[in-house]
């Protein structure tokens, strides 16, 4: 999965091979995402640190974290976040990503409202090109939404996050809920087997609807009508929207998955390219028949944990002649660069976890942006428009945007997760154990409610800091 490295102290900062640490970019459970500099290259880059004892004391998750690195070896794509390389300590994982110099695509919705047309078309043209490079790989994503889409600095698309990626190989179907309920497909808000791909298709038809609207098509106070307004199909569409958007929203956001679009009817349909897409990057991508004769053993271990089967299964169908996705996985791993480099440093003893996380003062800026030509223009102007419009933080109104949470949730049969892995799920529902597991629906309502009791919490904070405020007035205006 990773490779063996040492951590130096330089004048400039902690060193891992040679990246030298630069600020924190952000904090999660498992650790920290911090800015770093390749010396090599003066490449910029974002450097995940996760804590192994942590990952040690979750299998779920660290078996969730082998899969999502594995499948980023997998993907390279312009629209989607890449992975550089993937070193480790004794103590630490270091996860090295590309640096999106931008924003989430949810800040930006939060702060310009309903986008023009064409824009949100150029948006959308990008997230289908980006997810159609991980359809045909039979990934799908699972939590898309916009605050898993990074735009950088020249407005481009990246999908971010895969996390919550699964495999779905034709006709088999997953059972793991997960994602984010304002997103999910019905199917997976019911607690039903649900087609992953499909899934996908109608996240984006969400996203689509928010960026052409500004507001989020199912939502909510009361948690049990949400998930009653997702599961029905339960939304507004304006009239003022163009007939060819609406009814490629429409179609996206049919309830029942054997009747919704598919990614190439999207593709082909008249809003798509009502506006030829910019720079769409064609995927010929064609599973390879030669046989494997001797598989490397990473990416053997690569193969099991994006789920192919065990080593022997997997063995056998890369030994076969004729095409094979198996092989197709094998070869995009093998042109995977970490795969090609040697230890740049041998094995040492770690320092202790805090010089990983030291921020040094000399710390080198990113690089400044390359000179646009006349075509970028408005995007330029559109970045000014941006930065100057404020968050609006009132009080909040159904359907307006606002950050979401994910959520992934299991089933009582302890197994499921590893049949899912391996696509070979059954194709019944389990019958779930309430006293071991709580079903999707309490999960999601308890966090609902529990964020909305502290959303109530904070306005009648507001609310006694007002009436204060307004007796001080009244007390000072009576001493005057």
């Amino acid at each position: 999965m990773s490779r063996p490295i040492q951590i130096v102290s330089t004048d400039q900062g902690p060193r891992v091979g040679p990246y030298i640490f630069g600020k924190t970019l952000g904090t999660g459970s498992t650790g920290k995402v911090k800015l770093a500099k390749n010396t090599d290259t003066d490449e910029i880059v974002a450097i995940k640190i996760v804590r192994k004892d942590y990952l040690e004391n979750k299998p779920s998750l660290k078996k969730k974290m082998r899969r999502e690195i594995s499948v980023l070896k997998v993907l390279h794509h312009p629209n989607l976040m890449s992975l550089i390389d993937v070193f480790e300590i004794e103590t630490h994982l270091f996860l090295v990503m590309e640096f999106v110099d931008g924003l989430e695509l949810f800040e930006y919705l939060v702060r310009r409202g309903a986008l023009h047309i064409p824009e949100a078309l150029n948006f959308f043209q990008q997230i289908i090109c980006g997810l159609e490079y991980c359809h045909r790989r039979l990934i799908c994503h699972r939590d898309l939404k916009p605050e898993n889409l990074l735009l950088d600095r020249n407005f481009n698309i990246k999908i971010a996050d895969f996390g919550m990626t699964s495999l779905n190989p034709p006709g088999s179907l997953l059972e793991t809920s997960c994602g984010s309920p304002h997103y999910c497909d019905p199917m997976v808000v019911s607690g039903e087997m649900y087609d992953g791909l499909k899934a996908d298709i109608w996240s984006c038809g969400v996203i689509l609807y928010a960026m052409v609207t500004g507001r989020l098509p199912f939502d909510d106070d009361n948690i049990q009508r949400l998930l009653q307004k997702v599961q029905t199909g339960q939304y507004h569409l304006p009239s003022n929207l163009p007939p060819d958007l609406r009814d490629l929203i429409k179609a996206m956001l049919t309830v029942d998955p054997e009747r919704r679009i598919s990614l190439q009817q999207i593709k082909d349909h008249p809003w798509f390219n009502s506006i030829p897409p910019r720079n769409y990057v064609q995927d010929n991508f064609v599973p390879p028949s030669e046989p494997i004769l001797n598989p490397d053993p990473m990416i053997l271990r690569s193969l099991i944990d994006l789920g192919w089967g065990d080593a022997q299964l997997i063995r056998n169908e890369l030994a076969r002649q004729g095409p094979s996705m198996e092989k197709a996985f094998y070869q995009q791993l093998e042109k995977h660069p970490m795969f090609h480099r040697s230890t740049l440093n041998p094995p040492s003893p770690p320092p202790e976890p805090e010089q990983a996380t030291t921020v040094p003062s000399a710390m080198p800026e990113p690089p400044p942006p390359e000179p646009k030509s006349e075509a970028d223009d408005d995007q330029s102007e559109l970045a000014e428009r941006m930065a100057s419009v404020s968050v609006d933080d009132g009080e909040r109104k159904e359907g307006r945007l606002v950050r979401q949470s994910s959520f992934r949730q299991g089933v009582a049969d302890t197994g499921a997760q590893e049949k899912e892995d391996e696509a070979n799920v059954e194709q019944a529902i389990q019958s779930a154990n309430s006293t071991q597991q709580k079903s999707w629906f309490d999960s999601v309502r308890n966090y609902l409610t529990g964020q909305a009791e502290a959303d109530k919490s904070d306005q009648d904070t507001d609310k006694r800091d007002e009436k204060t405020a307004e007796n001080h007035e009244q007390d000072d205006a009576e001493t005057r």
